[in-house]
């Protein structure tokens, strides 16, 4: 989810996400990403899993989900499945020009 708000002088992009859907920004031709992609090779969210005592078994949540945030899958929280999203506040400038928010079939195909 991506919203943008006039707080004061300023437009505030906030971008929420849980799972693989990844948003980038484009700053003057430069891609940054604005997301965090919560699969099970990502360092943190494996650490997060594992020291909940969650289980991460051939580089899937419980052997079963690819992702370690997500709604539903209420089975796979005693694994460690989350529906905590990672929230970014970026103040929008001059030369951020556009937002892309696409999913894993997209962005397992092209880079940032």
């Amino acid at each position: 989810m991506a919203i943008v708000r006039k707080e004061g002088a300023e437009n505030i992009l906030y971008v929420a996400n849980i799972g693989d859907t990844r948003a980038v920004l484009s700053k003057s031709g430069t891609a940054e990403r604005m997301s965090v992609d919560d699969k099970c090779d990502h360092p943190g969210e494996n650490s997060r899993v594992k020291a909940g005592g969650g289980i991460i078994l051939d580089n899937r949540l419980g052997g079963v989900l690819a992702v370690t945030r997500a709604f539903g899958d209420h089975a796979l929280t005693r694994v460690g499945l989350i529906a905590t999203p990672h929230i970014v506040k970026h103040t929008v400038k001059v030369m951020d020009k556009y937002l892309v928010i696409a999913s894993d079939g997209i962005w397992d195909e092209l880079s940032d």
